[in-house]
């Protein structure tokens, strides 16, 4: 027998249990989500945006089109790396070609990671858009974090060109939400409703949402609250988490406790309903009103009463907050085991864990009353 397996099976059968499963807890955190940035609040973004292809690129152009050789490019401007002069073997299409005849300012930008790769056409790029690009060209890939990138981009959200407008979202929405908690400055409040009651900009609404949870005008917060109502009598899940996370922000306990008696106490309310909350909860508790920890616990508490088959999407933050108190009601649905997946019960069984190692009186995990 394994003897680190020996040594734990001495204590019990759950942490023999335990024992067998660590090999695996690793992978609990990174299966079951614990949101910790703003853009798990809104709606997904590509893996690359522009600038990371033009900060990952050894070559980078702006290019028209040639005039002695139509549906081709010419490159008008070199701004990273070396252009060797050679044909690039990209097909302009009749639109573009177009567009950059009516407006003699626009470039294509264009892309290639090493000498006699692939070019990649990024799409026009007007005057402001090609001097922000020129800025990029001089970072080094991960020089700059999420944060840095997002105060950079910010100022650009509300900018008149669309395409750098919406740059910059997808920029600024990979932020932490910390860093979201301080862009107001940035966005004016009125740019804010109007993206957020545009249909046609759905799929930015969450951002700004957040957004909108820095005000403490009493207009915006019961805005939110409507917001919320309306969720909640027609058991909407878009944006919940958003407007969840901005309640917290606008009205600190009072919105956590709100959130779980209507949520987590309340009955009907299905898992999807259930975990934008605790997103929006985590999210908060992790990166945003982190002096909220003890009431996000409490709400954490109310949910493990009654719904235990979420147990392990609360466990990580229970882990990383250093909170023993709910070993016992874990241990339990653990040991129950009715409605949790594999993810959930690696999570549960880290956070078990790491109490049966440590506990409240040998380290690893606080004493029970650091966090009530």
């Amino acid at each position: 027998m394994d003897t680190s397996f020996a040594l734990v099976a001495a204590r019990g059968p759950m942490s023999a249990i335990l024992a067998w499963l660590m090999p695996m807890i690793a992978a609990a955190f990174l299966v079951v989500p614990t949101p910790a940035h703003a853009c798990v609040l809104c709606l997904p973004y590509p893996q690359e945006t522009n600038a990371d292809q033009v900060i990952g690129s050894g070559t980078a152009v702006f290019a028209g089109e040639n005039p002695a050789k139509p549906f081709s490019y010419v490159v008008q401007e070199t701004f990273k790396g070396h252009y060797d002069g050679s044909a690039i073997p990209l097909f302009l299409d009749s639109m573009t070609g177009r567009a950059l005849r009516l407006n003699s300012t626009l470039r294509v930008i264009l892309v290639q990671n090493r000498p006699d790769g692939i070019w990649r056409a990024l799409g026009l790029a007007g005057s402001e858009y090609q001097g922000v690009m020129r800025q990029l060209a001089d970072w080094d890939a991960g020089s700059k974090t999420p944060a840095e990138r997002a105060i950079f981009f910010a100022p650009y959200l509300r900018h008149e060109d669309r395409r750098l407008a919406e740059l910059a979202f997808l920029e600024v929405g990979r932020a932490p939400y910390a860093t979201l908690r301080n862009l107001k400055i940035n966005v004016g409040r009125d740019d804010i409703y109007r993206i957020v009651n545009d249909f046609f900009h759905a799929e930015w609404h969450g951002l700004y949402i957040l957004m909108l949870g820095t005000s403490d005008r009493p207009d915006d917060i019961a805005f939110v609250r409507a917001k919320l109502k309306t969720a909640a009598k027609y058991a909407l899940t878009t944006n919940l988490a958003a407007y969840a996370t901005a309640l917290i922000e606008m009205t600190g306990a009072d919105g956590v406790s709100r959130l779980a008696e209507e949520y987590f106490v309340k009955s009907g309310r299905s898992n999807g309903e259930l975990l934008e909350i605790v997103k929006a909860l985590s999210v908060q508790g992790t990166g945003g009103a982190v002096e909220l920890q003890p009431s996000i616990i409490d709400a954490y508490g109310r949910l493990l009463a009654v719904h235990p088959e979420l147990a392990g999407y609360v466990a990580n933050d229970l882990f990383a907050w250093k909170v023993t108190r709910f070993v016992p009601r874990l241990r339990e649905i653990f040991n129950a085991g009715v409605g949790l997946d594999e993810a959930s019960r690696f999570a549960v069984a880290a956070y078990l864990s790491s109490a049966d190692d440590g506990g409240s009186s040998e380290g690893g995990l606080a004493p029970s009353d650091d966090l009530r």
